[in-house]
């Protein structure tokens, strides 16, 4: 009876495993394959640092950020939100020649055909998207009266 005993509960201990281990690998392998790509160009890291640096942001964000965003549109909007406590009290004269000259860097980009239009927003407060914006067409960035 001791040996059965045993037994049984190695058997048990083993199937026990062998279901969280199943369990466990199922579930990695749904989220690893399930997770969107994200929108990705070439030199988009070091460009939005740069921004970062230079005027001074605690945090960017972009919309969209993943590809199952834009796919069934033909037209898209390439939003940044600027975040930084200096944008509480700065009139918005003074950030329109800071959002055309981050517009002008973003177009550099080789951003999808379907980004239309940028839009620049300045906020004050840490992911409290609502602020000073600014829009511009994609076409236009690049004429000379810009």
């Amino acid at each position: 009876m001791n040996k059965t005993l045993k037994w049984l509960l190695g058997m048990g201990i083993i199937c026990t495993l062998l279901y969280f281990g199943i369990k466990f690998f199922a579930v990695f392998w749904l989220t690893y394959f399930s997770n969107p790509p994200r929108i990705e160009s070439l030199g988009d890291e070091k460009l939005m640092e740069r921004i970062k640096k230079e005027y001074h942001l605690q945090e960017i964000e972009r919309t969209p950020a993943f590809e199952r965003e834009m796919k069934k549109k033909d037209t898209v909007t390439y939003t940044l939100y600027l975040y930084s406590k200096e944008f509480c009290e700065i009139k918005e004269d003074s950030i329109y020649g800071k959002s055309k000259n981050i517009v002008r860097e973003i177009n550099r980009l080789k951003l999808d055909s379907r980004f239309y239009k940028y839009k620049i927003v300045f906020c004050c407060k840490l992911y409290n998207p609502t602020g000073m914006s600014f829009q511009y067409l994609r076409k236009e960035v690049n004429k000379p009266e810009f």
